[in-house]
This record gives C-alpha cells, structure tokens and sequence, in this order.
C-alpha cells in the first residue's frame, strides 16, 4: 500500500501485487475471471470497489481501495484496504476506523449478525458518514464466494443470522460522505457512488471460534 505515490500508475500497483503474490506461492484470482482479467481490482475516489487497474497516475491525497482475492493449495482470501496517495490523515480513513473497530468489537460467537450491523450503522452516524448500500460480505474457503451473505447494511434477515464458531466469513464496511446509494459503471464491474461522493472500504477475514474470534488479513486488526 505504500507503493501508491504520485503518478505511480494502477497497473503499476497491480504488478508489484501480483509479484508478490506469485512469490508466497498463491495464484491471485480474479486474474482468471473472464472480462475483468487483472490481478486486483484498485479503486479510486468515488469507486467504492471492482475497478480494472488503469494507466491514470495517481495523485497527492487521493484516496486508493485495494481489493485482492488469492489463493493457494484450493484456499482463498480476500482482503482490501483504503489509503491516502502519498501518505498522510484523511477524515474519511479515521471515520472508517470507527466503523471498523465498532463492527469487529461486536463480532463474537452467539451474536447475531444485524447487532453487528446495527453498531456500525451507529458509529457511522456517530462520524456523519453513511455506510454504502447494496453490499455484502460472505463466507470464504474452499470457494471464493460460500454462504451465508452478510449483509453490510441494516436489513430484515429472516431467521436471523447467528454466528457459529467454524464459520470464516469476510468483514468489509464501505463508507462514503454521500448518500451511500450505488450504480454501475459502463464496464460492469466498478461500483460507484451513486451522487460521486468518495468512498473508502476494509476488507479482512473473520475466524469464529468457541472462544473468540481470529481476523485474518489485515495487519493490526488483532489490536483491537
């Protein structure tokens, strides 16, 4: 993440990431989806997630999400995280913060999904930023997308959804400044602000266990 500085280039970052990649041994995998064929989606501004790696440079204070799903000997990972071009704070990077770390407090075996949802709603408002509509984690292992879908928003869940020690799924709040509504971009895969407000997002794996809980994949998540 480092790596985004000042008119580096996307594809750029997307080479350095798949190098290393190819270098702890795994294969990244959304390389081998047809239509998208890069190593990992890098998204800017107001792309919340799935943008193709582009030759625009970056520019100072801009903010990058970087999305990558791998995997080795038939397990897989996903993980992403949000940064400033060229170092520095940024409100929306410290609203994420909050978002996260109420979320990931709440996550522990017996809970139900929704409280976990409900507590990022409220740090959310807490930080006057909304969270980003229409988006889900899911289940991970053996294939890239498992069930159950963990909806990232308050929702209606009929039976709730309780979480079991066994289950691995992925923890990825999106935030944005603006209304948290979402649209398509012409190529398919980007997702955009609905009204172009910026976007920043956080993606790492949750482990539950009888007795806690193990985040898997982003560096620190653990302190909390």
């Amino acid at each position: 993440m480092q790596q985004a500085r000042p008119e580096t280039t996307p594809r750029e970052l997307e080479s350095l990431c798949r190098s290393q990649v190819q270098a702890a041994g795994a294969r990244p995998v959304t390389e081998h989806i047809g239509g998208f064929g890069h190593a990992c989606s890098i998204s800017t501004d107001k792309v919340v997630a799935h943008a193709r790696p582009d030759c625009a440079p970056f520019r100072k204070g801009q903010l990058v999400t970087i999305d990558l799903m791998l995997t080795r000997d038939g397990w897989h990972a996903d993980v992403a995280d949000s940064v400033v071009v060229d170092g520095g704070g940024h409100a929306l990077i410290d609203s994420l913060d909050g978002v996260w770390h109420a979320g990931l407090s709440t996550i522990k075996p017996g809970v139900i999904w929704a409280d976990v949802v409900a507590a990022m709603a409220d740090a959310a408002r807490v930080h006057d930023v909304r969270l980003v509509q229409e988006l889900a984690g899911h289940g991970i292992g053996l294939a890239p997308h498992e069930l159950p879908a963990m909806p990232l928003v308050p929702t209606s869940v009929a039976p709730p959804l309780i979480l079991r020690p066994g289950m691995v799924f992925t923890f990825e709040p999106a935030i944005t400044t603006g209304s948290g509504e979402i649209v398509d971009s012409e190529d398919g895969w980007a997702i955009c602000t609905g009204d172009g407000a910026p976007a920043v997002a956080r993606e790492a794996m949750i482990a539950v266990e009888s007795d806690g809980i193990r985040v898997l994949g982003w560096p620190g998540a653990n302190d909390s």
